[in-house]
């Protein structure tokens, strides 16, 4: 799965829910430098998540992508 190829792997997920800005802005930083980003926006938005950072994107992000179906 592509999970296994993410830089977040071995990360704390509790910083892609976090509303502190230092473990937002930690999540991403592995975000934008992972190979997989493109595969996790994917995943994230398949299941409609709006919940936490996927592919680089806050959940509100995500939210207006599936709202204005730009996806």
């Amino acid at each position: 799965m592509f999970q296994d190829k993410a830089n977040c792997l071995n990360a704390d997920p509790a910083i892609f829910f976090s509303a502190k800005l230092k473990d937002r802005a930690l999540a991403l930083s592995l975000c934008n430098a992972c190979v997989v980003k493109d595969e996790c926006l994917d995943f994230a938005l398949s299941h409609e998540s709006i919940d936490g950072i996927y592919g680089g994107l806050l959940g509100d992000e995500r939210k207006a992508l599936l709202k204005n179906g730009s996806v």
